[in-house]
């Protein structure tokens, strides 16, 4: 429901602290790195002047961009290769102390480790390899079973040139149109649905002439294992045997490795989360400025997790600085503080919902709440049912807990509650509207009020909207347009003061002559127009333009034709929520008529089921984007930017899972 609160934090220390002191920040799990180069350019950056801090403050002038020059790729190259090794699948809880945090002994730690499995290894990549060229041989020598001829007599042939080949079908029929053309003689030994396999035997003398004519065919040459003796039905049984046995080693191979695996498990993964520690480690370093002598550190911390960070930090006691400062002293236009949403469990997945359109900048009202709300309103009115609303609810959990879909699988659970309360409303179970009374209205019973109470619906969520832009342009204190702007107080009072207007005129209720109203309307849309000057008049600024006057009363002038044509599309577009909710009761009913068309009971059933699945797919759908759309198009139009940056603190991969959360 907000957003959460961030502090800028600024680490100085000498240089060799920076390892250890990076290292610890990414353990914290919590800081948003910010270049430091940016931050220290900035007149804000300050030391207090005591005798201690003197040096560093001095030592500021000749600060330049951090760079290292270690190579990780070697360490990575030997746990790559442990892990494709035992193909680890499972992480164990490491405590913080378990870690091993120098470069050097974890190398040293890893290329021991490495080689306990190289020797089986290497033995094992030679099995596997010996018995994927058997594999080969057994499929190629098959093609050759039914020749009773021992292999040796083919091959030596003095003669003539043996061969197999693989034919594409296009090739294979070439082939067979000239064969008055080709000095050989071809037999077709094998014949698949997309290929064929052919023997070739030619005289050596004609070898030549041949090969240049079978070369415009692509032919593939088939490796038969012409080294073994016998006919191919021994030979192919002696592979067959050699096969087996290398399978039977193999897995010897393959249990030694796991055994191996099993008494190390533990180091391995403590190994691979310290190569992680590393790499994160140097990704921090990267955001970092330094001199000859100190490190800066810069980055955004949650308010509430300063003090843990200074506790993270207290083992290097005054041998660095931790400064904080709040958001707003930061002046820098490239420092902008990232956003962490912060919601009830009740619309926490709408944020993903959020995100899709732009995270909301710092200064912005997180539109979570409203969103959640709203949309579950908008999607139970569309498509309001019992039934189908329970499948939708147990689909959502469904995909929470057994797929760990927790965003799609909680929004779909919400719709699922908000489509069930709706059905209920309307007394609809899977589409049957004479099974449970209607607690409200139905609606194809009453068409027009359901386009009204649409009507009425989006004019109350677009006033929540001009509310919402109200208080971002408070925040800001944009003068301009949070007073005079279309989306403003002045927009807002034109909405309302519209409304009314319409109102009275329908039903007929006496208010003010025609030609105020007219002459009220232009006035405040006069305001609009003059926004930019009669902001920068109150606010003592000059000039009153930022551009030409006639540039800016152009676009002033488009921007009144665009409110106007905005304001009237904007609430028109939520009829789509009652003519939505009509459909919905209509694409049963055809369903339900082809069902009493069925000649028998199972068809008509076999109609029902096949009307509620194709609703709840592909209605679902279309529900779920045309409200999506008037979130994003109707709604956020007028009061959300999006234009923030997420808060995405520098950590362990996976960490929450890795680090013991009481280190």
């Amino acid at each position: 429901m907000s957003v959460e609160k961030m502090k800028m934090v600024n680490i100085i220390g000498t240089m060799d602290l920076l390892e250890n002191v990076a290292k610890q920040v990414v353990l914290f799990n919590g800081l948003h790195p910010v270049n430091a180069m940016n931050e220290i350019g900035t007149t804000e950056f300050t030391i207090s002047a005591t005798e201690d801090n003197l040096e560093k403050i001095v030592d500021l002038n000749y600060v330049k961009p951090y760079g290292h020059e270690r190579d990780y790729t070697p360490i990575e190259t030997h746990v790559k290769r442990i892990l494709e090794i035992v193909n680890v699948k499972e992480n164990f809880p490491v405590q913080e102390e378990e870690l091993i945090l120098n470069y050097e002994e974890l190398l040293d730690e890893i290329i021991k480790m490495d080689g306990k499995f190289e020797e089986i290894y290497e033995k094992l990549l030679d099995k596997k390899e010996a018995q994927e060229k058997l594999k080969l041989f057994l499929n190629n020598i098959a093609y050759l079973k039914d020749i009773d001829v021992p292999l040796q007599e083919i091959k030596n042939l003095s003669n003539f040139y043996v061969g197999v080949y693989k034919l594409s079908l296009e090739s294979s029929h070439k082939l067979k149109v000239n064969y008055e053309n080709i000095p050989s003689m071809v037999k077709k030994i094998y014949k698949a649905k997309d290929y064929r396999i052919e023997l070739i035997i030619t005289p050596k003398m004609l070898k030549k002439e041949s090969d240049r004519i079978l070369s415009s065919l692509n032919l593939e040459t088939i490796e038969i294992p012409w080294q073994y003796e016998g006919t191919p039905l021994e030979i192919y049984e002696k592979l067959k045997q050699e096969f087996n046995v290398l399978q039977r080693e193999i897995l010897q191979l393959e249990g030694q490795m796991r055994k191996i695996y099993k008494e190390n498990k533990e180091e391995i993964n403590i190994l691979n989360i310290s190569l992680k520690l590393q790499l994160k480690t140097s990704e921090l370093k990267n955001y970092a400025a330094c001199t000859s002598e100190f490190f800066y550190l810069c980055g955004w911390v949650l308010e509430g997790d300063i003090e843990n960070l200074n506790k993270k930090l207290d083992n290097f006691g005054d041998k660095i600085i931790v400064l904080s400062k709040e958001s707003d002293e930061v002046n820098n236009e490239t420092i902008t503080p990232p956003t962490r949403l912060k919601n009830n469990f009740i619309v926490k997945p709408f944020e993903v919902m959020v995100n899709m359109y732009g995270t909301p900048c710092y200064d912005e009202t997180d539109p979570t709440l409203f969103l959640g709300i709203s949309y579950m309103i908008i999607f139970g009115a569309m498509f309001g049912d019992v039934g189908q609303g329970i499948v939708f609810l147990l689909a959502g959990l469904f995909l929470k807990y057994k797929m760990r879909r927790v965003n799609l699988g909680g929004i779909l659970a919400r719709l699922g509650i908000s489509s069930t309360i709706f059905g209920f409303l309307y007394g609809s179970v899977f589409g049957f509207e004479d099974v449970i009374p209607a607690a409200f209205i139905r609606p194809m019973e009453n068409i027009q009020d359901i386009l009204i109470m649409a009507i009425i619906f989006g004019c109350m969520l677009l006033v929540i909207g001009f509310i919402f832009s109200l208080v971002n342009n408070f925040k800001r204190r944009d003068l301009e347009n949070g007073v005079f702007g279309k989306d403003g107080v002045n927009g807002l009072l034109f909405y309302l003061l519209l409304l009314y207007f319409v109102y009275s005129k329908v039903l007929g209720i006496n208010t003010f002559r025609t030609s105020i109203w007219i002459v009220l309307f232009i006035a405040m849309l006069m305001i609009m127009v003059f926004k930019e000057p009669l902001a920068n008049l109150l606010t003592g600024r000059r000039p009153l333009y930022r551009e030409s006057k006639s540039d800016y009363f152009i676009e002033g002038g488009f921007g009144v034709l665009e409110t106007l044509l905005g304001m009237f599309s904007n609430t028109i577009s939520f009829i789509r929520v009652g003519a939505f909710a009509l459909n919905h009761v209509g694409l049963f009913i055809a369903f339900s008529s082809l069902a009493n068309m069925m000649n028998s009971e199972a068809g008509s059933i076999f109609m029902y089921v096949l009307g509620n699945i194709i609703i709840i797919g592909l209605e679902g759908l279309i529900v779920f984007i045309q409200g999506l759309r008037l979130e994003y198009y109707e709604l956020f139009s007028k009061y959300y930017e999006g234009g923030g940056i997420e808060f995405q603190p520098i950590k362990l991969d996976n960490s929450e899972n890795l680090i013991n959360e009481n280190i």
